[in-house]
């Protein structure tokens, strides 16, 4: 699929991961994720992937329950005491804060594994390239930040190989001093060649991309956001912050790409937009677009969850877990191509 319509999935099961507190609806994100990493991961021939995400889950997990637990002293149903003479952590322990540690830990280990799914569903070409032509600049610095570390890696292996072949051991620290001299001067090489590479293709030309319009409309628009912040917090109706976060995203949006057409960049190969990929994105767009509805006039009211003040069943509902299901398009798209 294009990687716009991935970034739209990754939107899309982040807002939902984030608005829900139903431990029920965030195991099926979860199942949903999983089941979709390990099927790119397999495509890209790489180590087993669930077992060091599950592991990574469970740590959480296991972590946001110990803490939560010996801080939060909330609930009706008190498994043990700690004695109240022990500083912040005295009182008793409750089934409910053990549960509620529980359901955070879900949410933190499911945005964890939701970015590794982004991470192999996209290269590194295609994440750069999403980054709007205003900041082209930075997209660059990144794209060569992150094929820094593998390059000098190649090279010292490759340095590493020739000093052992000449008969050097490598077991001592010092046996390691002559790889350094070399690394470094063909570090030095390839930077004075990139550099030379980016000035012939005129990279060095600085495109004025700063204007007292642009300035005051990010102002501008920073200032909307944070106003309907403010109004969100004091419990103003939701049609005024709303509105507020709406224009200034849209503030936002619109000054960047009036920027980013000042920039002058050059893509080969681009991305085209397939029958497949038109339909992913006109669906996860109805389904932002139905779950923001739904959610502003109450109709998804099982999204919240709270075990207090005495730990009970969560209740589910049909429209709770169709929305739940966002994670498996693309597995259905993929294998229905």
């Amino acid at each position: 699929m294009n990687a716009i319509v991935w970034i739209l999935w990754l939107t899309a099961t982040m807002t939902f991961t984030l608005t829900t507190r139903n431990p029920l609806y965030i195991m099926i994100v979860l199942g949903g994720l999983f089941g979709l990493g390990n099927r790119l991961a397999k495509e890209r021939n790489m180590t087993p992937w669930v077992l060091p995400n599950l592991r990574f889950l469970l740590t959480m997990i296991l972590l946001s329950t110990l803490i939560n637990g010996l801080f939060s002293h909330v609930g009706n149903t008190a498994l043990f005491s700690i004695p109240q003479s022990w500083p912040l952590i005295g009182g008793d322990i409750t089934l409910e804060s053990l549960i509620y540690g529980v359901i955070n830990g879900l949410v933190i280990g499911t945005l964890y594994i939701l970015f590794n799914t982004i991470n192999l569903a996209l290269s590194t070409k295609q994440i750069t390239r999403l980054i709007p032509h205003a900041f082209h600049p930075i997209a660059v610095v990144i794209t060569i930040a992150l094929t820094f570390f593998p390059s000098i890696q190649q090279r010292a292996r490759e340095i590493k190989e020739a000093q052992m072949i000449r008969g050097n051991p490598m077991k001592k620290i010092s046996d390691w001093i002559p790889i350094m001299i070399p690394l470094l001067v063909s570090s030095l090489e390839n930077a004075i060649l990139l550099a030379e590479s980016m000035t012939a293709r005129g990279f060095h030309k600085q495109t004025e991309l700063q204007s007292p319009r642009a300035l005051v409309s990010l102002i501008l628009a920073a200032f909307m956001i944070f106003s309907g912040w403010i109004l969100q917090m004091y419990r103003f109706p939701s049609l005024f912050f709303i509105s507020l976060y709406i224009l200034g995203t849209s503030l936002v949006t619109i000054t960047l790409l009036t920027i980013g057409k000042q920039a002058n960049v050059t893509r080969y190969h681009q991305e085209t937009w397939t029958k497949t990929s038109m339909f992913s994105a006109a669906l996860i767009g109805i389904y932002i677009a139905g779950f923001a509805f739904l959610a502003l006039i109450g109709r998804l009211s099982t999204l919240g969850f709270s075990p207090y003040p005495r730990l009970h069943l969560p209740a589910i509902q049909t429209l709770g877990l169709i929305f739940s299901l966002i994670p498996l398009l693309p597995i259905l798209v993929l294998h229905h191509d």
